[in-house]
């Protein structure tokens, strides 16, 4: 039976959002539970898959939490993609670049995905695994990924776009001859690759890893297709009026007098006038809201009825007709394991100088800071105002905050950077702040703060005089 693929565009808080529905799809793309296959019971292990070889494994540990970052490793057993599978990812990258609508380009993929309802939209990716290593040799051995959780600490209940990548091909695909013809072409090019979202901040890429390796190199943004599927529910906390409070009344002392004339003790036992209070506001949630995928939430009128049937009657992920096959080949190892070493050095270089994953997170959970609340962050208060200011942790405020000024305003970061670390008081966050400015190399504020911890002797630079020397070390060696 063919796959029934419906589109359509609604529209949610003033943006259009192109939602697709798969009924009876091949179901050869896509992510399975494996179960507890590891020697920890408590850890749970999740599969994406590819045809018959599994691609990517997911270990979720403490029971498969979703606040908790995924160990990812690039299963080592594949070969390659089956022609039926290669030939409909080849079409719809064909079709995005000769400007196709979303909906008609990846037909051919959303008829080989799982059955159930998808969100397609373009966005750039930054092609690293979140840490600054290149995207493509960064999962050769299981290890845990940070921003891989479904949800984030700091992001919370807030929607996001996913921006990092998982490779769906080893790197010894990698040829330098097909990279110097997607260096000329990622110049062209509307759309550079076709992602799938997994988990958290990070989607496989399914199509594209020679052009985000000529991406990162010469500094073009890498746009892609992301393909995400919309599974869970979600409920926004509303705030409503508390009930009022009953008012108390003393007992009075009856008198003699009282006792002969029962009207003086109803008077005596009315209630006295209550005194007016201000309304106070309490939060509640009131049932479902929606469901949701990482980059968009959908509350229920305004999913189409057909899709919120699917979405209510489907199941968020099912076992594929070939799971034992994709479990028997998941033991399998290959004869070599290639690294990054193999991409040029201009290439990994970019790729640390990336955004990472704590500048992403924060960024989404922060509308913006005011120079008042970075002010009173510096005097050691988390409220501004009577208002939290990030959380009230304040040495989560400090981190989060340094990082959302990273990804936003430079000037603004270096000098607040430099006040955490010149505040004694602040010490426990020094080492943090003083890695995450490693980085701004070229600015000269920062380097000559550097010098001065280094000639001062002062015992409050204790923790950063290392970073400091290395700082000034990587300058001088830069200018020779």
């Amino acid at each position: 039976m063919a796959a029934e693929i419906k589109s359509e565009i609604v529209d949610i808080n003033g943006k259009s959002v192109l939602l697709v529905s798969v009924r009876n799809g091949d179901g050869i793309i896509g992510t399975c539970c494996a179960g507890h296959i590891e020697n920890s019971a408590s850890a749970l292990t999740r599969l994406f898959y590819i045809g018959n070889d599994p691609i990517i494994s997911l270990i979720a540990p403490n029971f498969g939490n979703k606040q908790s970052d995924k160990l990812i490793s690039f299963c080592p057993g594949f070969q390659g993609y089956e022609p039926k599978i290669n030939e409909a990812i080849g079409i719809g990258y064909k079709k995005l670049n000769e400007g196709e609508s979303l909906s008609s380009a990846l037909k051919d993929i959303f008829g080989v995905l799982q059955d159930g309802v998808y969100v397609a939209y373009l966005s750039d990716y930054y092609p690293t695994d979140g840490s600054g290593n290149f995207f493509w040799g960064a999962y050769n051995i299981s290890h845990e990924i940070q921003g891989t959780a479904e949800h984030s600490r700091v992001i919370g209940n807030r929607a996001y776009k996913p921006c990092f990548l998982i490779p769906s091909q080893p790197l010894d695909y990698f040829q330098a001859r097909t990279k110097m013809t997607t260096d000329d072409s990622a110049k062209s090019r509307r759309v550079l690759g076709i992602a799938y979202h997994l988990s958290g901040l990070h989607s496989v890429l399914l199509k594209g890893h020679h052009s985000a390796a000529s991406c990162t190199e010469r500094g073009i943004p890498f746009t892609c297709a992301v393909i995400e599927k919309i599974t869970e529910p979600y409920t926004d906390v509303i705030s409503v009026k508390a009930p009022p409070q009953p008012v108390k009344t003393a007992p009075t002392e009856e008198t003699e007098e009282d006792s002969e004339n029962p009207e003086n003790t109803e008077k005596q036992t009315k209630a006295p006038a209550p005194s007016p209070q201000l309304e106070e506001l309490v939060p509640v949630s009131d049932g479902v809201t929606g469901f949701r995928s990482a980059s968009v939430k959908l509350p229920l009128a305004d999913i189409p009825k057909e899709m919120l049937k699917m979405l209510i009657e489907g199941r968020a992920e099912y076992k594929p007709r070939n799971f034992n096959t994709l479990i028997a080949k998941l033991g399998t190892m290959r004869r070599k394991s290639v690294s990054n070493n193999v991409l040029p050095f201009p290439v990994l270089d970019a790729a640390d100088k990336m955004p990472d994953s704590e500048m992403i997170s924060s960024a989404y959970a922060i509308d913006s800071l005011s120079d008042a609340q970075l002010n009173c962050l510096l005097a050691g208060d988390v409220e501004c105002n009577g208002e939290i200011i990030v959380s009230p942790n304040y040495y989560s405020s400090i981190v989060t905050a340094c990082n959302y000024l990273q990804f936003t305003d430079t000037k603004r970061f270096v000098d607040f950077a430099i006040a955490v670390m010149d505040n004694s008081e602040l010490s426990a966050a020094h080492e943090y702040v003083a890695r995450r400015v490693m980085g701004q190399d070229s600015n000269k504020k920062l380097l000559s703060f550097f010098k001065s911890v280094i000639s001062s002797g002062d015992t409050k630079y204790d923790k950063i005089l290392n970073d400091a020397q290395t700082f000034v070390d990587r300058v001088n060696n830069k200018e020779k």
